[in-house]
C-alpha cells in the first residue's frame, strides 16, 4: 500500500514540475524545431522539401557505393553524392541567411525506403537503386518546375532555377543507368541554346 501511495505522489510531482525529472528520462531528445524565419510559409515548405530530397539522394548514393559492385552504379552514386552535397550546402547557407532552418535528415518515409533498399544485393539492388532514383528525381523535377514559378523570395527562386537543370541531368542518368547520360544531357541543352529561335 505504501509503495502505491509513494508512486502516486511522485507521479503527481512529475506532472506539476515536468522539468524536475527530465534528466532522468530515458526518452530521446526531440529534434530542434524547424524555424521559417522571415520567409513566406510556402517558400519555407519548399526549402524543407528540397533539403529532404538532397539528404535522401546523398544517403542513397552512399548506400550504393557500399553495396553495389557495378562500376556504373558506383560512378552514378558518386556523382549524386557530390552534386547533392554541394546543392544542400548552398541551401543551408541560403536558409540561414533568411533566418530559417531546414531538416538535417531524410523524411521518415524516405528513411524507411532506404533501410529496405540496403538489404538488397547484386542485380536486384542495382535495379531498385535506379528505380528509386528515377522516381525520386521525377518528383524533384516536378516540384522544382512548379515552385520555381511560384516562389516569392528572389534568392530562393534563383537557387531553384539554377538547380533544376542538374536534377534533370540526374534523371536522365538514372533512366539510362549510365553516368555518361549527364554529359549527353548537357551537350543536348547546349545545342538547344545555340539553335536560332524560329519565328
Amino acid at each position: 500500500m505504501k509503495r502505491i501511495f509513494s508512486f502516486t505522489i511522485l507521479a503527481a510531482l512529475a506532472l506539476m514540475t515536468p522539468g524536475l525529472y527530465a534528466a532522468e528520462s530515458a526518452a530521446p531528445a526531440a529534434s530542434p524545431a524547424i524555424q521559417h524565419g522571415n520567409l513566406d510559409r510556402k517558400d519555407h515548405e519548399f526549402l524543407k522539401k528540397a533539403a529532404e530530397i538532397n539528404l535522401t539522394e546523398i544517403e542513397l548514393g552512399k548506400i550504393a557505393e557500399r553495396v553495389s559492385t557495378d562500376p556504373n552504379i558506383k560512378k552514378i552514386a558518386g556523382t549524386i553524392i557530390k552534386d547533392h552535397m554541394v546543392a544542400n550546402q548552398k541551401l543551408e547557407r541560403l536558409a540561414a541567411s533568411k533566418g530559417a532552418s531546414i531538416p538535417l535528415e531524410p523524411s521518415i518515409w524516405d528513411r524507411h525506403t532506404l533501410n529496405m533498399l540496403q538489404k538488397e544485393q547484386g542485380v536486384k539492388f542495382n535495379q531498385e537503386f535506379l528505380s528509386f532514383n528515377v522516381k525520386g528525381h521525377e518528383k524533384a523535377v516536378a516540384l522544382f518546375e512548379k515552385e520555381s514559378l511560384r516562389i516569392q523570395d528572389p534568392d530562393i527562386k534563383a537557387w531553384a532555377q539554377k538547380t533544376l537543370p542538374e536534377l534533370k541531368q540526374h534523371l536522365a542518368m538514372a533512366k539510362s543507368g549510365k553516368p555518361e547520360a549527364v554529359a549527353e544531357k548537357l551537350k543536348e541543352q547546349k545545342q538547344q541554346k545555340q539553335q536560332p529561335m524560329q519565328h
